[in-house]
Protein backbone atom coordinates (compact mmCIF):
# COMPACT_ATOMS: atom_id res chain seq x y z
CA UNK A 1 0.00 0.00 0.00
CA UNK A 2 2.77 2.48 0.73
CA UNK A 3 4.38 2.00 -2.84
CA UNK A 4 0.71 2.97 -4.29
CA UNK A 5 1.13 6.34 -2.21
CA UNK A 6 4.44 7.28 -3.58
CA UNK A 7 3.32 6.72 -7.15
CA UNK A 8 0.62 8.70 -6.66
CA UNK A 9 2.93 11.54 -5.31
CA UNK A 10 5.21 10.96 -8.39
CA UNK A 11 1.77 11.40 -10.61
CA UNK A 12 0.82 14.26 -8.68
CA UNK A 13 4.06 16.43 -8.72
CA UNK A 14 4.46 15.39 -12.30
CA UNK A 15 0.98 16.70 -13.24
CA UNK A 16 1.63 19.78 -11.20
CA UNK A 17 4.88 20.75 -12.35
CA UNK A 18 3.59 20.15 -16.11
CA UNK A 19 0.56 22.15 -15.33
CA UNK A 20 2.93 25.27 -13.80
CA UNK A 21 4.86 25.44 -17.06
CA UNK A 22 1.81 25.14 -19.36
CA UNK A 23 0.15 28.15 -16.72
CA UNK A 24 3.25 30.53 -17.16
CA UNK A 25 3.35 29.77 -21.10
CA UNK A 26 -0.56 30.94 -20.67
CA UNK A 27 0.27 34.17 -19.45
CA UNK A 28 3.11 34.71 -22.19
CA UNK A 29 0.92 34.10 -24.88
CA UNK A 30 -2.23 36.20 -23.40
CA UNK A 31 0.73 39.15 -22.85
CA UNK A 32 1.80 38.69 -26.30
CA UNK A 33 -2.12 38.54 -27.38
CA UNK A 34 -2.64 41.98 -25.87
CA UNK A 35 0.19 43.48 -27.49
CA UNK A 36 -0.92 41.96 -30.88
CA UNK A 37 -4.31 43.39 -29.98
CA UNK A 38 -3.02 47.11 -29.57
CA UNK A 39 -1.26 47.09 -32.51
CA UNK A 40 -4.20 45.80 -33.97
CA UNK A 41 -6.20 48.56 -33.02
CA UNK A 42 -3.80 50.94 -33.28
CA UNK A 43 -3.21 50.28 -37.04
CA UNK A 44 -7.05 50.13 -37.36
CA UNK A 45 -7.46 53.75 -36.09
CA UNK A 46 -4.32 54.40 -38.31
CA UNK A 47 -6.62 53.10 -41.53
CA UNK A 48 -9.45 54.98 -40.47
CA UNK A 49 -7.63 58.57 -40.30
CA UNK A 50 -5.68 57.86 -43.69
CA UNK A 51 -9.39 56.48 -45.39
CA UNK A 52 -10.52 60.16 -44.26
CA UNK A 53 -7.42 62.27 -45.92
CA UNK A 54 -7.38 60.21 -48.77
CA UNK A 55 -11.62 61.41 -49.22
CA UNK A 56 -10.81 64.62 -48.42
CA UNK A 57 -8.18 65.03 -50.92
CA UNK A 58 -9.87 63.41 -53.59
CA UNK A 59 -12.94 66.18 -52.57
CA UNK A 60 -10.36 68.62 -52.86
CA UNK A 61 -9.20 67.69 -56.19
CA UNK A 62 -12.22 67.23 -57.72
CA UNK A 63 -13.07 70.56 -56.52
CA UNK A 64 -9.92 71.80 -57.79
CA UNK A 65 -10.85 69.98 -61.22
CA UNK A 66 -14.07 71.36 -62.21
CA UNK A 67 -12.63 74.79 -61.42
CA UNK A 68 -10.30 74.33 -63.75
CA UNK A 69 -13.12 72.86 -65.94
CA UNK A 70 -14.89 75.39 -65.82
CA UNK A 71 -12.53 78.42 -66.01
CA UNK A 72 -12.46 80.32 -69.19
CA UNK A 73 -8.23 80.30 -69.81
CA UNK A 74 -7.21 78.01 -71.84
CA UNK A 75 -4.40 76.13 -69.73
CA UNK A 76 -3.39 73.72 -72.45
CA UNK A 77 0.18 75.38 -72.55
CA UNK A 78 0.22 75.75 -68.84
CA UNK A 79 4.00 77.12 -69.27
CA UNK A 80 2.98 80.02 -71.32
CA UNK A 81 -0.14 81.18 -69.10
CA UNK A 82 1.30 82.95 -66.18
CA UNK A 83 -1.99 84.98 -64.95
CA UNK A 84 -4.49 81.89 -64.84
CA UNK A 85 -4.82 81.02 -60.43
CA UNK A 86 -6.41 77.60 -61.09
CA UNK A 87 -3.45 76.84 -62.99
CA UNK A 88 -0.98 77.70 -60.49
CA UNK A 89 -2.99 75.61 -58.04
CA UNK A 90 -3.55 72.71 -60.10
Amino acid sequence: MSSNISFTHENYSTLLNAFKETHEEANRLALSNNRVKGLNSWLENKVIQLEEELLNLKTDFESLEMIYNSSSCSCSEIVKVTNCKNCEVL
